[in-house]
């Protein structure tokens, strides 16, 4: 097993492009924003004429790699500059791949039905006007058929961003990872069994993509995938993945990270640090609180300091609200909320534990969305993460009260969460 931290979109860029260099045989790749007009930033890449990511998988391609590119599709109503946006780079990378090259620009393929799945319909009728009054030339082909069929609600979506060389090295991180984001933080993985698994986990996500996505390459085919290793304790994959069926919300097939999240809190004996993009998910809240009877034990969260991009904005923030009002009244001063506009995806550090990838702490990304992470057991990364998270600070970082001298602080919403006919899953 090699575990490599990468701390920075500048340590991830080359980790990526030396990983897909690197194939012989196979590169999967679920990168939701990588972009085929991506410099390149590895000078021997430079040195043999490719410039761009497109540049790059085009001579993949031309080689007969197996290439399969997933491209998450974002909803066509509630995000339209971001599934735009998909749209564009899923058609820039399939203009440059040559033979057997695969690539499905795809959403999740659960749609809500029932009394429940007609009320989000309701909400995305103003969306489905304004893309009507468009110029139907910018219209994708998803919304385009939006304007003849109707609106369709779709409350999950595939969230992952990872990168598999020959089910053997990985890299793993947040749905910023391939970007220039300053919070791009992930992990470079050499191990067999966790590739394996990971590997298989692809598998599933692109059969699913098969039936509910387009594709823009080559004619989409299963991967094959006979064998599936398991992860070892000390390094686990964690997933999220569910199926379409009737009603509002998709069956879930495998639900990882909740459960293991509960475990690691209730040992957590000195620290735990979350950097996450939300914080809604009440089983987890419980499972801090009741962390806190553990008398030494600090929590420290980074959020962004505002909520956006859900169903419903300002419930979702009042669920927030109530459940860091829920932590404060449990810790006391041995809470610490800091505000981290770019935090995105999760990371949490429990003691010697860390657990990275891209599922925010909410009911929605733990149970519906397609999610993925990674556990590792080594208080040597661990410890280089907190260091890299606390640069700048004066004192113990397992205290919370040196990342609150440190701040800014996160301002909490006075807000009761509303009642409503949606479920809080949704947020």
């Amino acid at each position: 097993m090699t575990l490599r931290a990468l701390l920075s979109a500048g340590e991830a860029a080359p980790a990526l492009e030396s990983l897909a260099a690197s194939a012989r045989s196979e590169l999967l790749l679920c990168l939701p924003r990588l972009a085929p007009d991506r410099p390149l930033v590895l000078p021997e890449l430079h040195e043999r004429g490719l410039e761009t990511w497109g540049d790059m998988l085009a001579l993949l391609s031309r080689r007969g790699l197996s290439l399969r590119i997933l491209v998450a599709d974002p909803d066509p109503l509630l995000a339209v500059q971001a599934h735009r946006a998909a749209w564009r780079r899923a058609s820039g990378f399939a203009d440059v791949l040559q033979g057997g090259a695969q690539l499905i620009c795809a959403p999740h393929g659960h749609v809500a039905h029932g009394l429940r799945g007609a009320l989000l319909r309701r909400r995305l009728t103003p969306a489905l006007t304004a893309i009507r009054a468009e110029d139907p030339a910018r219209l994708t082909p998803v919304q385009r058929a939006l304007v003849q069929g109707g609106a369709s609600a779709r409350p999950a979506e595939i969230h992952q961003a990872f990168a598999l060389a020959d089910g053997a090295g990985a890299v793993i991180g947040g749905p910023d990872l391939a970007t220039d984001a300053p919070s791009v933080m992930a992990l470079h993985i050499a191990d067999a069994d966790f590739c394996g698994a990971l590997r298989g986990h692809f598998a599933d996500c692109w059969a699913a993509a098969l039936d509910s996505g387009a594709a823009l390459a080559a004619p989409g085919s299963a991967l094959d995938n006979p064998t599936r290793p398991q992860s070892r304790d000390d390094l686990r994959l964690l997933r999220t993945q569910s199926r379409p069926r009737t009603g509002l919300a998709p069956r879930t097939l495998a639900n990882d990270v909740e459960p293991a999240l509960v475990r690691l809190f209730s040992t957590a004996r000195r620290r735990i640090l979350i950097r996450t993009s939300a914080l809604r998910h009440d089983g987890l809240t419980q499972a801090l609180a009741q962390a806190a009877q553990t008398p030494d034990l600090h929590l420290i969260l980074l959020l962004p300091p505002e909520t956006r991009g859900t169903w419903d904005d300002t419930r979702a923030a009042a669920l927030q609200g109530a459940a860091l009002a829920r932590l404060q009244a449990a810790y006391g001063d041995r809470l610490a909320l800091v505000s981290d506009p770019q935090s995105e995806g999760m990371l949490c550090l429990v003691d010697g534990i860390t657990v990275i990838g891209s599922a925010s702490l909410t009911r929605r990304a733990c149970r519906w969305n397609s999610e993925a992470a990674a556990l590792i057991r080594d208080e040597r990364l661990t410890e280089t993460l907190l260091a890299h998270l606390g640069t700048g600070l004066s004192g113990d970082p397992d205290r919370a009260a040196t990342w609150t001298a440190h701040g800014p602080a996160l301002p909490l919403s006075g807000d009761r969460p509303r009642r409503s006919l949606l479920p809080d899953d949704l947020f």
